[in-house]
């Protein structure tokens, strides 16, 4: 994979264990949390949010002894995909094991260039220490063929030790992009998708199976305002680069 992809960087600490609260909390699954500002907002499967009890939490820590509820959460636009909402901001600044991922280090499309990527996800005994789970994987393009013209993205395991690895439906992929000299970026490390376990098993890009169907992140600079930084004066730099998450459209404009 060119870069050691199962290792613990900063950015995997976004990806958080989603509990219910009680006597005894039970995992249901991983949550990610991105941040805007002082907006902050979780990613995870919309199927396993539906099926899960309540009250439902955020836990801060994987020892399960800090926890910050969930208010709300809501499907997004791009079926699959349960945007969460936190009941209190987050605690940001604090020492904790999840960090938010700021929404400058969150991909709009699935794209990763050829990087190397990795699943994260949370497993483990929530009465015990939790941990995060580092799958490396190969990301595919499958064309459906046929009437349709839509192609899926797959992630399959690049080691056969990790064939078996059970997704929770909040897995996150993570991409370890190169320097961008056009850009002027660094090495930056990349939330790109959510993935879904890839139950239906038609295609195989891959000598492994594939294990997740991977669902792209652009709802999140829906539910995330744009918080624009002021542009010193005289300065003729561009305010906002890319600007690919921003959605400046109104839903009356859709019938247009």
């Amino acid at each position: 994979m060119g870069r050691n992809t199962r290792e613990q960087t900063a950015e995997l600490r976004a990806v958080a264990p989603l509990v219910v609260t009680g006597a005894t909390p039970q995992l249901v699954g991983s949550c990610t949390l991105v941040t805007n500002g002082a907006t902050t907002i979780g990613f995870a499967s919309a199927e396993m949010l539906r099926a899960a009890g309540e009250p439902l939490a955020i836990a801060l820590n994987l020892d399960n002894s800090r926890m910050l509820l969930v208010a709300s959460w809501v499907m997004g636009r791009n079926s699959g995909i349960g945007i969460v909402e936190l009941a209190a901001p987050f605690p940001l600044g604090e020492a904790l094991d999840v960090v938010p991922l700021p929404i400058g280090s969150v991909c709009a499309s699935i794209d990763t260039r050829g990087a190397p990527a990795a699943l994260v996800y949370i497993e483990g005994d929530p009465k015990k220490r939790l941990t995060r789970h580092i799958v490396p994987v190969y990301v595919d393009g499958v064309d459906g063929g046929g009437m349709s013209d839509v192609i899926s993205q797959l992630a399959s395991p690049v080691e056969a030790s990790d064939a078996g690895a059970k997704m929770d439906g909040g897995a996150a992929l993570f991409a370890w992009m190169p320097p961008d000299p056009v850009l002027g970026r660094g090495r930056e490390i990349v939330a790109v998708a959510l993935g879904l376990p890839y139950r239906t098993r038609t295609f195989k890009p891959r000598p492994l199976a594939a294990i997740a169907e991977l669902i792209g992140l652009e709802d999140l600079g829906r539910a995330l305002p744009f918080e624009p930084q002021p542009v010193p004066e005289g300065s003729n730099e561009l305010g906002q680069v890319a600007g690919e998450l921003s959605d400046d459209y109104d839903d009356e404009d859709d019938d247009d």
